[in-house]
């Protein structure tokens, strides 16, 4: 078994560059850690990010392994048309290529998404009004929030045009009683704003849930939080988020390299 492993990671290994292997790394990485943090949807969750130098193609989670259970090697790579480029033992789901296709395609700025399905985000896909500001984190996605109506089928090509046109310059995404979707302008980037966004989730299902009147900041209070902390381009791989998270992914999913 260890040296079917060894084989199938020299196999990938070799055919790409340092620079990619470094990103399906951090990528594996990063599939492991929203598993550890985030209550996810089966293998219907999945994060890309573009392969550096070719703009056009990205690496995206295989349709038949949890998060929990992608590897360096077992990511798969396709181009923003949604055609697998690089031969492998593995495929993504038609949602996940068609969706984060799309989205890479319609918006050059965009490095990297992760789109989940956790219990608090559905919730709140579900809710009238979205994401509401009475958390700090919230305050970061002040009408900063792209919403998509679930009236079409979003795992096809024309559903996920669609749905890269309601994105519009948007960063962060509601699909309305779906989930959501988390960009960012680094793998880092969407990373740490997705868990942000999750913790933010939480906190509206749990307050919703109580018989104690809200309390909301003001339009001028959360706007002013918004354009400090919900910056686009303020988190990269030298922020302390992803420096411990990676740590965290060295000390208990090891295997993640492979």
């Amino acid at each position: 078994m260890i040296a079917a492993v060894e084989k199938s990671e020299h196999l990938v290994r070799g055919r790409v560059s340092a620079e990619e292997w470094h990103l399906r790394q951090e990528l594996a990485a990063a599939h492991r850690l929203v598993s550890h943090f985030v209550s996810v949807d089966l293998t219907y969750n999945h994060i890309s990010a573009r392969v550096p130098g070719e703009p056009r193609h990205f690496l995206v989670k295989a349709d038949n392994v949890f998060m929990e259970q992608v590897t360096a090697s077992n990511l798969v790579k396709y181009d923003v048309d949604g055609n697998q480029v690089m031969e492998s033992g593995h495929k993504a789901s038609a949602a996940a290529y068609n969706l984060h296709a799309a989205v890479l395609r319609a918006r050059p700025d965009i490095v990297a998404a992760v789109h989940t399905h956790s219990p608090a985000n559905l919730a709140v896909s579900a809710q009238k009004g979205g994401l509401r500001p009475i958390t700090q984190q919230a305050m970061r996605f002040y009408n900063r929030i792209a919403y998509y109506p679930n009236e079409v089928d979003d795992t096809t090509p024309e559903g996920t045009a669609a749905l890269a046109r309601a994105l519009g310059d948007s960063w962060t995404m509601i699909l309305e009683n779906h989930g959501a979707l988390v960009c960012g302008t680094s793998l880092a980037e969407a990373y740490i704003y997705h868990h942000f966004f999750e913790l933010a989730c939480r906190a509206q299902v749990g307050a919703l849930a109580g018989d104690a009147e809200l309390i909301v900041p003001t339009p001028e209070v959360c706007e002013e939080r918004a354009r400090k902390f919900g910056r686009i381009g303020q988190y990269n791989h030298q922020s302390r988020d992803w420096v411990a998270s990676i740590a965290l992914a060295e000390k208990l999913f090891p295997d993640y390299k492979e």
